[in-house]
């Protein structure tokens, strides 16, 4: 693929780190990556490429600039805080596109003006765009000012639904500061509050700021090489950690005897026992705890956890964390992570608390960028 077909603007936006290489060339620099990270420790198996690189994400945020009179969409570069304007990025899919695209056309229509950074004035600081692969449902949250009030609310909702016949939900929110967010107080303009997906046959719902992994054909990919590796019976009983909305403890339900769903995050909890009751999964308890003071209850309470599932944040798993499952000693941790660096730091401490690496395993969720996602099994026993 040529770069002009890829993308107009790539060597501008640094949305895309790795334009500059055909996509067999990404994986064997994401799978050299993972070699240099794990190569000593264990037989690297070969990175699962995406059968779809382009046009993968189920959600796009798209900032706006007035240009000579006209509003136009664009992303957002946090580096120097510009926008590069364009209307066709290759990640997003392309009714989000075509979503950008319309809204610059109403908010012209309707005098809304974009929130202007510098000049610290404008209404709108951004557009997200969510979007169920399974239903094709589209979900728009515009994000605005929060000092402002959006002009002409109903008669705009029926401008955009008449323009976007795929759309499920309009929502306003607002929002103090520069960064972008989804914004808070959350206002229905149109349709309903959520969306669904579906991931290996479940249905999960979405909100305006539920996390939902962005590339929901490799996620089904990530989900079944964990569950795969973890080998679950209805003999196993499971601690789902750092499990935000529960997806991934809720497809290991069905294949072992019950799920301990832990998330510090009160709202991801309550859409995860909506998705339980979605889903009719009754050997899942969702708990909202700090994961390490829940397994310290484990613990205190000899409640036997024969596996665990790892999905932290970039920043990795504390030293505290790791000490405590060290002492719940499951016998096999299955540890999913967006950042190998700090996944490999913690694979360093469990090997010292007895686990032996068995399996390490890529997985491409994000085709033309730099981030890669690794799944590791770590074994309890040396067999």
């Amino acid at each position: 693929m040529s770069e002009q077909k890829y993308c107009s603007v790539m060597k501008k936006c640094s949305g895309c780190q790795l334009s500059n290489m055909d996509y067999e060339r990404q994986l064997r620099y994401k799978q050299n990556e993972i070699r240099i990270r794990f190569g000593r420790l264990c037989k690297i198996n070969k990175i699962k490429g995406a059968e779809t690189p382009l046009h993968y994400r189920n959600k796009a945020q798209f900032v706006f600039k007035k240009i000579k009179g006209k509003t136009q969409c664009g992303i957002y570069q946090s580096t120097d805080k510009t926008v590069i304007i364009t209307d066709s990025c290759a990640l997003h899919t392309k009714e989000q596109n075509e979503a950008a695209k319309v809204l610059c056309k109403l908010f012209d229509s309707f005098k809304i003006e974009p929130f202007d950074l510098h000049r610290r004035r404008g209404l709108v600081k951004s557009v997200i765009v969510r979007q169920s692969f399974h239903t094709n449902e589209l979900m728009i949250v515009i994000v605005c000012d929060y000092s402002k009030n959006f002009p002409s609310v109903s008669a705009f909702a029926e401008a955009v639904k008449k323009e976007i016949p795929a759309l499920a939900s309009l929502i306003l929110t607002k929002h103090k500061g520069t960064t972008l967010t989804a914004g808070d107080n959350p206002k229905i303009i149109f349709g309903k509050d959520t969306i669904t997906d579906r991931l290996l046959g479940l249905d999960f719902i979405i909100s305006y700021n539920s996390f939902f992994q962005i590339n929901p054909l490799q996620t089904e990919v990530l989900y079944k090489t964990a569950i795969d590796m973890a080998k679950l019976s209805d003999n196993d009983t499971v601690l789902d950690a750092y499990s935000g909305t529960g997806t991934i403890g809720m497809i290991c339900a069905p294949h072992c005897k019950k799920v301990h769903s832990i998330e510090i995050v009160e709202n991801a909890v309550k859409d995860a026992r909506k998705n339980a009751k979605l889903n009719n999964i009754n050997n899942i308890e969702a708990v909202c705890a700090d994961s390490q003071e829940y397994i310290k209850e484990l613990c205190e309470t000899n409640t036997p956890i024969t596996c665990a599932v790892l999905d932290p944040p970039r920043a990795g798993c504390s030293r505290s964390f790791l000490e405590s499952l060290a002492s719940l000693a499951p016998e096999k941790i299955v540890y999913i992570s967006c950042n190998i660096d700090t996944q490999l730091r913690d694979v360093r401490f469990l090997l010292k608390q007895g686990y032996t690496l068995k399996k390490v395993q890529g997985v491409d969720m994000f085709p033309y960028t730099k981030h890669i996602e690794c799944v590791v099994l770590l074994s309890k026993t040396t067999q």
